[in-house]
């Protein structure tokens, strides 16, 4: 059955809208047809009354040209951006058929503190292949996870998207000072104070969403954003396993690692958070995470039943 054109969507050369499938503060996405090429795709278009605002079209820009230098399979591919001439200002991605991971969060209270450290070992490898091209993300949070169940082989795929304020690193290994960009709760104190952003500044925000997804809120929070930010700069969190018991002082130390106030203070290598994460992991007997993503939303109070008499079995 064929679908129809969303009646308030605009209409674009090469791509047929279908329906709405998101909505930020900035652009809606669509799924939509590539005409030409006879597939669904994901079109993200901006706001009309943002088409004229350049830093917002900075934005469309700094997404597609970061991304086109990446190639990894945790990492939503962008295949087109529009042209100056265009009409609309928009770019065209690949469609994750899936929520996002704060939807996921949303309806699940008691994520298992596994199944969180294994998003955040399979979003470890998308931030290390993007820092192998000097691109800092600079906007990890579960709004820009997506999640696809494969059911044919039974794993997940988690996915990376919106690099629309990714900062490419320059030759010294170091970005420059400049504004403050990112979403509050999940910025870096450097990011916050204007400073010098690097690897462990996605390490940072990576480290806030493992937070959440084990102990099913933010580490920082406030009445306002205010509130928040200075909690962030001055490093008062509740510890995670004060919070919820189950997360364990040995996850609390590997998040206390990964969100310490200094950068200095954290992995150098995203990939080493990574490491730590897959070793306790491993001491569990998980070593597939995307095949056990998979089997937790799949089949979420099923997989909870039997998780504690396996982890009886490893101790």
């Amino acid at each position: 059955m064929s679908i129809g054109p969303s009646p308030s969507a605009p209409e674009l050369v090469k791509y047929r809208l279908l329906d709405e499938i998101g909505h930020g503060g900035m652009a809606t996405v669509y799924r939509a047809i590539d005409i030409r090429l006879d597939r669904e795709v994901a079109v993200k278009l901006m706001h009309p009354h943002l088409r004229e605002n350049r830093e917002a079209a900075a934005r469309f820009v700094t997404e597609a040209r970061a991304v086109a230098q990446l190639r990894h399979q945790g990492i939503v591919e962008i295949y087109d951006v529009s042209d100056e001439q265009d009409e609309e200002r928009f770019l065209v991605a690949q469609l994750v058929r899936g929520p996002s991971l704060r939807a996921i969060l949303r309806d699940h209270a008691e994520v298992p503190p596994e199944i969180g450290a294994c998003f955040g070992v399979l979003l470890c490898d998308a931030l290390g292949h993007a820092h192998d091209k000097g691109i800092i993300h600079r906007d990890v949070k579960p709004e820009n996870v997506l999640v696809e169940l494969d059911d044919s082989r039974k794993v997940a795929a988690v996915k990376l998207t919106d690099f629309g304020i990714a900062k490419v690193i320059d030759a010294q290994g170091v970005t420059s000072t400049g504004q403050v960009l990112g979403s509050p709760a999940h910025m870096a104190p450097e990011q916050i104070d204007g400073g010098n952003v690097d690897a462990r500044t996605d390490i940072f925000g990576l480290g806030v969403l493992v937070y959440e997804c084990m102990v099913g809120h933010l580490p920082f929070e406030g009445k306002n954003p205010a509130q928040v930010l200075r909690k962030v700069l001055d490093g008062i969190y509740p510890q995670p396993d004060r919070e919820r018991p189950k997360v364990g002082t040995r996850w609390a130390a590997v998040l206390a690692r990964a969100i310490a106030r200094d950068a200095a203070d954290r992995w150098d290598d995203v990939r080493a958070f990574g490491a730590s994460m897959r070793q306790e992991l491993e001491f569990f007997g998980i070593r597939d995470a995307r095949a056990e993503v998979y089997a937790y939303l799949s089949e979420p109070e099923r997989y909870v039943a039997t998780f504690t008499p396996r982890l009886v079995e490893m101790l």
